[in-house]
């Protein structure tokens, strides 16, 4: 994968095993190198000014870093919580590279290396909100299948429903169509859209079945009841003969 995620708490040796993966070429972000480049004279715990621009400034490039799929690049991040690293590793695509020397060795590190007071209370508080990286269950995501751990998985689906080209093909369905075609029944689409008879877009093909998403031949108009009833009664009879996914998050 060509990002890198490196997380765990202060002292752990996050940066040092950045510059160690890192070849010529290859983008290291790290907020205590940004810092540095800002002006700080510090190596670590920068004046709350200086680690604000910092943060602003790691936050652009790892946007840039999303929408630029080749380049290599390590990212330098604490993460104490184990959902805070499995949304990293979503977003980004990235293998995780999890440090954790243990809290005494740590603390040790920081003495001996001279690091401000701050540090200590720091590596406490990353222990002290720390959880291990969980094996967790997956669900199959409700629009393609694949493994995901919300309702649809952020790396296809999710991604797909927030683009332009689903949102010109709603808009297609809607200016062309009046009724629901599965029930049958006109569609109010001046309701909101929690409502139970609002306006929703169904595929005729579901997208774990092989549909198309974006065809314009596999998209109708439907009630938000109608289609949410067939999905589910699609999905319960598809389940039916699967097994049960137990997947670790590193891998989705």
């Amino acid at each position: 994968m060509p990002v890198t995620l490196i997380a765990g708490p202060p002292c752990a040796g996050k940066t040092t095993k950045a510059l160690e993966l890192a070849r010529p070429g290859d983008l290291v972000i790290d907020r205590d190198a940004i810092a540095r480049q800002l002006g700080s004279s510090r190596l670590h715990m920068h004046t709350p000014y200086i680690t604000r621009l910092a943060e602003q400034r790691m936050r652009a490039q790892l946007v840039q870093l999303q929408t630029n799929r080749g380049i290599t690049a390590y990212v330098v991040r604490c993460l104490p919580g184990a959902t805070q690293r499995q949304s990293w590793v979503s977003r980004f695509r990235a293998r995780l590279v999890l440090l954790d020397p243990g809290i005494d060795e740590c603390l040790h590190r920081a003495r001996v290396d001279g690091r401000p007071p701050g540090t200590f209370a720091a590596i406490r508080q990353w222990y002290q909100r720390y959880q291990a990286q969980p094996v967790a269950e997956a669900r199959p995501c409700m629009d393609c299948g694949r493994p995901a751990l919300s309702a649809r998985c952020k790396s296809c689906c999710e991604r797909l429903r927030s683009g332009r080209p689903w949102r010109r093909l709603q808009a297609q369905v809607f200016s062309e169509e009046t009724h629901c075609w599965i029930c049958g029944g006109w569609v109010d689409q001046d309701l909101h859209a929690d409502h139970a008879w609002s306006r929703t877009v169904d595929h005729l093909v579901q997208l774990r079945d092989g549909g198309d998403a974006l065809d314009r031949a596999n998209c109708r108009l439907a009630h938000r009841g109608c289609n949410t009833g067939r999905a589910n009664k699609l999905r319960a009879k598809g389940n039916a003969t699967r097994e049960p996914l137990i997947v670790d998050p590193r891998s989705i």
